[in-house]
């Protein structure tokens, strides 16, 4: 069974990304799966979403609860887990997530590759088989000294999994705000970044997603690649 998966926890998203998410899972994949949303509060959630409840920990905030997925008794072991992040855009057919390097953990090369920087995982995508790495929730949940100064679960996956983690190949998944724009195209007001202008970007043929880390949200974007696609 393929486990497609999502969080949504407090209200930094509505339900309208969690649904919106479903519905681009369901024109773009095409391998029988089931759709399951992470969340204390599934109120306005299509009816056709799974939902599983997220225990009560008010130590535990925002992306943290990511390592959550991990835990080794939501799913029956073998099965593959697909995880997005909520604030992703899917423009392609992404059956290929699925069949590339199987049995390993994937996910997406942190964009801020392009800057220089080292090369990690973001998490905003990420395929794994269940029964496997339950250690990212049991070590979080046990000992969070380990987790100190980590800037977060992306963080901490990577410090645990470094040596077995794979990425997909780099135009597949995309960083909208740099990588299909550029960054010098971004204004900030306050802590939101925004484009500056609409324009419709040149995409690589083989791109399927689009990952919106930080601001701009889908949602503020007005580009028609984005519009038509995020619904």
């Amino acid at each position: 069974m393929l486990n497609v998966l999502c969080l949504k926890f407090g209200n930094k998203y509505s339900s309208d990304y969690v649904n919106k998410l479903y519905n681009m899972v369901q024109r773009h994949l095409t391998v029988p799966h089931r759709f399951v949303c992470f969340t204390e509060d599934p109120q306005g959630l299509d009816p056709r979403i799974e939902i599983k409840s997220l225990p009560i920990d008010e130590t535990i905030k925002g992306w943290w609860w990511k390592t959550y997925l991990f835990k080794d008794d939501h799913f029956t072991a073998g099965e593959t887990n697909l995880y997005f992040d909520l604030d992703i855009v899917i423009i392609d057919n992404i059956d290929k997530l699925l069949t590339h390097m199987p049995g390993h953990f994937i996910g997406f090369e942190d964009p801020g590759k392009i800057f220089n920087k080292i090369p990690k995982l973001n998490s905003s995508v990420m395929r794994w088989c269940s029964g496997h790495y339950s250690d990212i929730w049991n070590l979080y949940r046990s000992d969070r000294r380990q987790s100190s100064g980590l800037m977060g679960d992306q963080d901490w996956i990577w410090k645990l999994h470094q040596p077995s983690i794979k990425f997909y190949p780099d135009p597949w998944i995309q960083s909208y705000k740099w990588q299909v724009r550029r960054h010098s195209e971004l204004s900030r007001m306050g802590a939101v970044q925004t484009f500056k202008t609409v324009r419709d970007p040149e995409v690589d043929p083989n791109t399927s997603i689009f990952v919106f880390h930080g601001t701009p949200n889908p949602e503020h974007v007005a580009d028609t690649i984005v519009v038509d696609n995020w619904r």
